[in-house]
């Protein structure tokens, strides 16, 4: 059974105005959550072998803390430009690019995309509505052999986790 784990990036900053959207880093809640969810990821044992993410500052940094405590290494890590400028297709495009030799992906992008995704992944055409604040981390099932022949509607929701619930039982 093949697993996908979506994440959102941790919270960003608005300091700078003038800044480009792709530039704009992590926020101090930012710094905080990100390193906690990687750390619920390596002790739920849920580690990721392949990880594609946005090359966006703030996914970059979320990608870059959290795969960090997780214990997952820097060479397992892809970034696709298609998951910041793209669609929800390109997001399921970058699943459907995982090695078979990975049972978990994660991919870490941005909303409204990452909602879009893992709600065309659960229900197909019958959208399932989520909603996945920042840092939202949720696992898919799917019981497909190669990740190529995941199509929407053919995952099913494991789990999800938020920081805000996450930091009260940590």
């Amino acid at each position: 059974m093949k697993q996908i784990l979506l994440m959102r990036h941790a919270k960003s900053s608005w300091e700078d105005s003038g800044q480009k959207d792709f530039d704009r880093p992590l926020a101090e809640r930012g710094l905080y959550d990100a390193p906690m969810m990687g750390k619920f990821i390596r002790e739920s044992k849920h580690k990721p072998g392949w990880v594609i993410s946005s090359p966006a500052q703030r996914a970059k940094e979320t990608t870059m803390l959290s795969m960090e405590i997780a214990k997952v290494n820097e060479e397992q890590i892809n970034w696709n430009e298609d998951l910041y400028y793209g669609s929800a297709q390109d997001y399921l495009a970058a699943v459907q690019s995982t090695p078979d030799e990975y049972e978990r992906v994660l991919i870490v992008g941005h909303n409204p995309l990452m909602e879009n995704t893992a709600g065309i992944l659960a229900g197909g055409e019958q959208k399932t509505a989520l909603r996945m604040p920042t840092a939202a981390l949720i696992c898919l099932e799917t019981f497909a052999d190669s990740w190529e022949t995941i199509v929407p509607g053919t995952c099913q929701i494991k789990w999800m986790i938020i920081p805000k619930v996450l930091s009260k039982i940590l």
